[in-house]
């Protein structure tokens, strides 16, 4: 399989941790980013503790922890900031359950172990054909061959689509803003989210003395006016939730912020179709809980390179790959799926009722529910 010519269609990082993955086997896959650049605006994201043993198999545990903060604690409040649970699951590895850490240091402690030339900017697919082999075509005019070729393309992927004409992603009703503060006017010690009847808000710590916030709000259509808010509409929005949700608002610059509408594949579509497989959002889009998006896809990329060396053709390892990775994220959705439900709550009188059940449950419920999102398999060696 060394010889093999796998192409990874899409640098985010689902396809960049899939590279190095791979690589570490020593199987040469070559990514193909349609972008001039794969910085995108800077923001936080959320590593839980599923991501955080992906990157220590993939050798860049170390690393990650030291540009980033962890914790094993997260801190759920209602809107009056009365904590309504606690997730604090202690692993026995000694891994936190998150990792707090800006995008563009993710970016560039993965870009940094890639294999030399084996990142493509400005490479933009605009269709493939498949058969034996795999024919890429690019818009620049260029044409690749290749025997493999990893989905990678996110939620909205155009591979999957041709592949997959019936999958499509399905409207959540929710939109989601990221913000981040430079130089915020309190000090933010832990992770917290906040479930009220305006939306959820959760807040994380950052290095270099910085914020990161994330706001949901249910919203009917994908083309609502919510597109538009800035912080100060958002501070109208949360201004009675609890202490310190207006005082990041207010002192979020606007350019610092992102706006998103939430999307998942429902149901489930194939992983596979031949010698092409599908990863990430690109398999399995979903509601962004606990950073389960980017955790599911640094986990896709090291069981897909820890089958490399195990079956005898990549063949079986897509196969193999397919099976486990639906189970898993079946896995994922049904622990979380409570969750979810509890949170799109938005009528007040249903929110003190789910708030007084939450409070009324057992930690230990919470934490095995937690635990069983964040471990992966113990036979899992480093790479």
């Amino acid at each position: 399989m060394d010889d093999a010519r796998i192409s990874i269609i899409g640098g985010g990082i689902s396809g960049l941790c899939t590279a190095i993955a791979l690589q570490k086997k020593g199987i040469p896959a070559n990514v193909y980013e349609k972008e001039k650049s794969i910085h995108e605006q800077d923001t936080g994201i959320i590593l839980s503790g599923n991501a955080i043993r992906a990157f220590y198999i993939m050798g860049l545990g170390p690393q990650l922890r030291a540009n980033g903060l962890d914790s094993d604690g997260c801190l759920l409040k209602s809107d009056s900031g009365k904590i309504i649970a606690e997730f604090d699951y202690h692993s026995p590895s000694h891994i936190p359950n998150y990792l707090f850490i800006h995008r563009s240091k993710l970016q560039r402690i993965l870009t940094d172990a890639l294999l030399p030339g084996s990142l493509h900017l400005d490479k933009h697919m605009i269709d493939f054909k498949h058969d034996n082999t795999i024919s890429l075509f690019f818009k620049d005019g260029t044409r690749i061959e290749s025997d493999y070729l990893i989905s990678c393309d996110g939620a909205a992927s155009p591979i999957r689509t041709k592949l997959f004409p019936n999958s499509r992603l399905t409207y959540l009703g929710f939109s989601c803003w990221r913000g981040l503060i430079e130089d915020p006017p309190i000090k933010v010690p832990s992770y917290t989210e906040t479930w009220g009847p305006r939306g959820r808000f959760g807040i994380a710590p950052l290095t270099d003395n910085q914020v990161f916030w994330y706001a949901m709000k249910k919203s009917p259509t994908v083309n609502s006016d919510l597109s538009e808010w800035s912080s100060i509409d958002l501070l109208f929005n949360f201004f009675y939730y609890h202490e310190p949700i207006q005082d990041l608002l207010e002192n979020t610059s606007p350019h610092h912020i992102i706006y998103d509408n939430l999307y998942e594949l429902r149901p489930l579509t194939p992983l596979q179709s031949g010698n092409i497989l599908l990863l990430g959002d690109s398999a399995h889009a979903s509601m962004p809980n606990i950073g389960q998006g980017a955790s599911q896809a640094a986990e896709d990329a090291v069981y897909l390179a820890k089958w490399i060396s195990s079956e005898e053709t990549i063949d079986k390892v897509f196969s193999k790959y397919e099976t486990h990775r639906q189970e898993r994220m079946k896995v994922v959705k049904d622990e979380m799926k409570i969750y979810g439900l509890a949170a799109r709550i938005d009528f007040p009188v249903l929110c003190s009722i789910r708030n007084k059940l939450l409070q009324m449950t057992p930690s230990s419920y919470h934490n095995e529910k937690l635990r069983k999102v964040v471990e992966i398999e113990e036979d899992m060696d480093a790479l």
